[in-house]
């Protein structure tokens, strides 16, 4: 948004308020409500039953209808019930043979929809709430290793200390799983909660510490000098303390896995994979298919927990791909020794020791092109840096790459800015070219893994949205999904995007993200689309049904790439965003917050820096004289206000809302929607209620 359009919104939001009338003005629900920050405890032991206390944001908590989990099955939910509008409370009953590991946890309630996930884990370790006070070593709390603390750090510099019982030669875990859970802060407090932990002696001395071991969370391993009391003591770095800040706390000679080989799996095939850990045996197996048959296939992260009665339930992050998949054969130090890639293959490796190198082989006709990319501190959150080298050969090098250039900007669903490599090559000559894939980080061990995948350099695209729980406020009535198209190896194509999957009754716009021709240079308005669900006029309070959204590029030849977008949730909202990928994406019925629009003008057609009219219907409150009203369009940065806000009339049901198209806006069709709110800022709330999408074909400037 240019400077003068911004002055031009904020003049004209003022401008809204001052008349007596204005205070009587509809209020638009707000996406922000619709938050679930935290579930304490964050797990449970299977075989028991807890209570679970969840904790939302400005009342959009205030009438829950159900939990929704979505992982391994074996949790039940019973006494659901609103504490206050921002506090929710339910019993969750484990069933004796329910699988460890990771469940997502969402709340359905009438007021706002359905919340964003949070985690939930299941473990097979005795299980405990902390008890205040604890600050001091004087107050420490008698725990009985091994077992798992569920704490939580709260008010800022709050201490929380145990104390335990152990044998000499004892080798004891203390463990906190804290980021593993993306337990974050809010408000002032957003980011990452960020723990450190001490061992103590009964005297009070320090004898093991720990901060960032495993991300940013601290894990001690430490054999106990003599019989007698410890003590271990958990805070947050600085001092902070926050409700929000929750952990899990492993102490004892209890299993502790923190890695797997290989890092991924053939989809069609998951299978199991090596785990690797504190206390865990050489040789042990762990599940990748326990769930993750009816998620989105664009989600394809999977987690495998340790099953066995001395386990926490943490489980270590693995990928399932489409290609065929091998690991890495040592020694592979040297070119001599490199192993051989094929195209459309996935190898899985890890950096045993600090001066380990990885090469491999493949052979390429003259002028093939083809991508190397290499997933590690993405998704699988592995500790490595790589940098990616290809040579001829004769060893010249040819191509390198450190970090790759690709950023997800506002929508980052990683913890950094990306450390892994990616490469485009294409083959100067027919003949056999050589990999080598190194760290730059020092970091080795079982930890440290990746996966390079090699296909074809051709033009391709992926997606993702957000909402993946979008709120449709009243039956009949409809939300935006924002959709972002990231575009590679030149792809220059349209690209339709569409709903699909949704239940009969319910219906769905589709967008087109506009591919680069001479007349009309690449702009942020291709970069995203809005599409739109509308759910039926006699649906529920409290629906909630799945739905995906599918990009299809329309190529010249005629052929077609079909991608699905990889749904995103949305934790917390700051001028950087802080996602994370979503297994499934579904539509909620909410209860109306006020009266809701449906577009009378279908399709409209402006010259560039022309004007035009768009007629809206109100429904939903006769009594209504006038509404603020907005023109949206996605764009490539968080505003996506088209037109700056105005309070119009109502005539009979019917709003006339004045559209200008900026004169810098390239002839094309795309894709907008009138809103009843000037909250038009995707990190405050979606467009909605809205109307369906409208096509807005604009012309060149006569």
């Amino acid at each position: 948004m240019s400077a003068l359009r911004r002055i031009a919104f904020a003049i004209a939001a003022a401008l809204l308020l001052p008349p007596a009338a204005a205070f009587a003005q509809p209020q638009a629900p707000l996406y922000e409500e619709c938050r679930l920050d935290t579930i304490f405890p964050a797990g449970g032991r299977r075989g028991t039953s807890v209570k679970v206390e969840m904790h939302g944001f400005k009342g959009g908590l205030a009438s829950p209808r159900e939990l929704i989990i979505d992982g391994p099955p074996g949790l039940a939910v019973r006494d659901l019930k609103s504490v206050n509008g921002s506090t929710v409370e339910a019993t969750l009953d484990i069933a004796p043979d329910a699988p460890p590991g990771r469940r997502w946890v969402r709340l359905l309630n009438e007021r706002s929809g359905l919340t964003n996930f949070a985690y939930f884990v299941v473990g097979r370790l005795p299980e405990q709430l902390e008890t205040e006070p604890n600050n001091e070593i004087a107050k420490a709390e008698a725990v009985t290793a091994p077992v798992v603390i569920n704490g939580r750090i709260n008010p800022a510099a709050d201490l929380d200390v145990f104390r335990f019982a152990g044998k000499k030669g004892q080798r004891v875990v203390a463990a906190i799983a804290a980021h593993a859970l993306d337990i974050h802060g809010q408000g002032r407090n957003y980011g990452i909660a960020d723990f450190s932990l001490e061992l103590l002696d009964a005297e009070g001395r320090t004898l093991a510490s720990a901060e960032d071991t495993v991300g940013f969370d601290p894990l001690i391993e430490h054999e106990l000098p003599r019989d007698g009391e410890y003590f271990v003591r958990v805070q947050l770095l600085n001092y902070q303390g926050f409700p929000e800040a929750v952990y899990r706390l492993t102490l004892g000679e209890a299993a502790y896995p923190t890695a797997a080989f290989p890092p991924g799996l053939a989809r069609e095939n998951p299978g199991t994979v090596e785990l690797f850990g504190l206390h865990v045996a050489p040789g042990t197996k762990g599940s990748a298919g326990v769930a993750g048959a009816a998620w989105d296939p664009a989600y394809t992260l999977r987690h495998v927990a340790l099953d066995r009665d001395d386990s926490s339930g943490l489980d270590v992050p693995v990928l399932v791909g489409e290609f065929t998949e091998s690991t890495e054969t040592e020694p592979n130090d040297d070119r001599a020794q490199a192993g051989v890639l094929a195209i459309e293959s996935t190898v899985n490796g890890r950096f045993q020791t600090a001066e380990d190198v990885d090469w491999y082989r493949v052979r390429l006709d003259a002028q093939q092109k083809v991508q190397f990319e290499i997933v590690a501190q993405r998704w699988l959150r592995s500790p490595v840096d790589t940098l990616l080298q290809v040579y001829d050969a004769q060893g010249k090098m040819l191509a390198e790459n450190d970090d790759e250039a690709f950023d997800p900007g506002y929508e980052s669903y990683h913890d950094f800015k990306s450390t892994d490599s990616r490469l485009e090559f294409t083959a100067p000559a027919a003949g056999e070219y050589f990999v080598k894939v190194k760290d730059q980080s020092g970091v080795h061990g079982p930890r440290a893994v990746y996966r390079l995948t090699l296909k074809p350099g051709s033009p391709d695209f992926r997606l993702t949205h957000f909402p993946d729980a979008v709120p449709v406020w009243g039956p009949g009535s409809t939300a935006c999904v924002l959709v972002r198209i990231d575009r590679f190896g030149g792809c220059n194509d349209d690209i339709e995007v569409a709903v699909e999957g949704l239940p009969e009754g319910w219906s769905s716009s589709a967008a087109t993200s506009l591919a680069t021709t001479p007349e009309r240079p690449f702009v942020t308005y291709q970069f995203k689309v809005f599409v739109t669900i509308t759910a039926p006029a006699g649906a529920a309070v409290g629906t909630a049904v799945p739905f995906r959204v599918v990009g299809r590029s329309k190529r010249t030849d005629g052929n077609s790439l079909e991608r699905r977008s990889l749904p995103l949730t949305l934790y917390y909202t700051s001028d950087t965003g802080f996602f994370r990928a979503s297994p499934l994406s579904r539509v909620a019925v909410a209860k109306a917050q006020g009266p809701w629009l449906e577009a009378v003008t279908k399709e409209i057609t402006i010259a560039a820096g022309g004007t035009g009219t768009i007629a809206v219907r109100v429904h939903g409150d006769a009594d209504l004289k006038t509404m603020p009203i907005v023109v949206n369009l996605a764009t490539f940065g968080v505003a996506c206000g088209l037109t700056t806000p105005q309070n119009l009339p109502i005539n009979n049901g019917l709003v006339e809302v004045p559209l200008k198209v900026p004169p810098e806006m390239h002839p094309g069709t795309y894709g907008i929607t009138v809103a009843q709110t000037w909250r038009s800022d995707i990190r405050i709330g979606m467009p909605g209620p809205c109307t369906p999408l409208i096509k807005l074909t604009v012309e060149k400037a006569k």
